[in-house]
């Protein structure tokens, strides 16, 4: 007798549950903040991405995109060190401005890349101590800096515009 009393009661739970896990879809609702399962983590942006959101929000005449060659001749960076990278400089020759963003592979060798390009630096700095005083202003105060497994380089009067839209990019 009391078997027929509990399996309306049984079903009636079983049929409340499949119809609240059937109406839940993929987002799980707590108070009034509801969270999406299918994204499990923030993605950085690529080089690529981040340098064409500053080349959309800061004016770069005659410049030229850096090759695989460039990272390796005038930044002396083993490509073996580099998952991507994007970057560009002046191809006049008669300004400093240069930027380039490269996403390592490890921490260690965004280590090492960050070497090479404040040796870089340095060597710009020299560069342009005689010639382009304004220049050499502008590559001293430059960021060479490392934001986990991303390294860059920012020689611009611009360069905080720039740092700034890594900064929103890169988490």
């Amino acid at each position: 007798m009391k078997f027929k009393k509990s399996v309306p009661i049984i079903l009636a739970a079983l049929a409340l549950s499949a119809a609240l896990i059937g109406c839940s879809g993929d987002a799980t609702s707590s108070g009034s903040q509801t969270t999406d399962n299918s994204v499990t983590a923030t993605a950085n942006a690529s080089p690529e991405d981040i340098a064409a959101k500053i080349k959309e929000s800061v004016t770069l005449t005659d410049m030229q995109p850096l090759s695989e060659s460039d990272i390796s001749s005038m930044y002396g960076i083993d490509l073996n060190d580099v998952t991507a990278f994007a970057g560009e400089i002046d191809s006049t020759g008669l300004r400093t401005d240069e930027f380039l963003i490269i996403e390592a592979k490890n921490n260690e060798s965004a280590d090492r890349i960050l070497t090479k390009m404040k040796a870089r630096q340095t060597q710009r700095m020299n560069e342009a101590k005689n010639y382009n005083p304004e220049g050499y202003a502008t590559v001293q105060k430059s960021p060479v800096a490392k934001k986990g497994n991303y390294v860059y380089l920012f020689f611009s009067e611009d360069a905080d515009t720039m740092v700034n839209i890594l900064n929103e990019n890169v988490k």
